[in-house]
């Protein structure tokens, strides 16, 4: 299971589009050392082929990743946007996805890359774990929220 560590939360993250987000997020998992240098470009890449965006109940958001050969250590960015950004969605690249939260994923094992995923969606089936994200109005507060639901 992926983790998420306080120097990886980030609010009110102002991106033009999908790649700006990605690019500005990545940025937190490569100067954290989670990442190697190959990680941001790599991601893009594979959201313009595979969209990572989500209409859930309560809430749209993205999770980013790409392939472990890119990774150092796994781990969970979790980005608060200040305005929505668009993304693909996962399911059909022609809708679009009204992002306000990204969830940008380092998985190391590509074996735990469907369950990281299907954990992740989880987390955003619990209307209450989506109003506590939702809620989190310092970095402080939203690494507690992380922390609680994804570890």
């Amino acid at each position: 299971m992926q983790s998420c560590y306080e120097d990886l939360v980030i609010l009110d993250v102002e991106a033009e589009n999908y790649e700006d987000a990605i690019r500005q997020v990545g940025a937190l998992l490569y100067n954290g050392g989670y990442v190697k240098d190959t990680y941001i470009d790599a991601v893009v890449e594979r959201e313009a082929d595979f969209p990572t965006g989500l209409i859930l109940q309560d809430i749209e958001i993205a999770m980013p990743h790409t392939a472990g050969i890119h990774v150092n250590k796994p781990a969970v960015c979790v980005a608060k946007m200040k305005h929505p950004v668009e993304f693909g969605h996962m399911g059909d690249p022609d809708t679009k996805v009204k992002a306000e939260m990204l969830f940008m994923m380092a998985i190391l094992d590509p074996d735990a890359q469907i369950e990281t995923l299907q954990n992740m969606m989880g987390v955003f089936q619990n209307s209450q774990a989506v109003a506590e994200f939702k809620a989190a109005k310092t970095e402080k507060e939203l690494f507690e929220v992380a922390h609680k639901y994804i570890g």
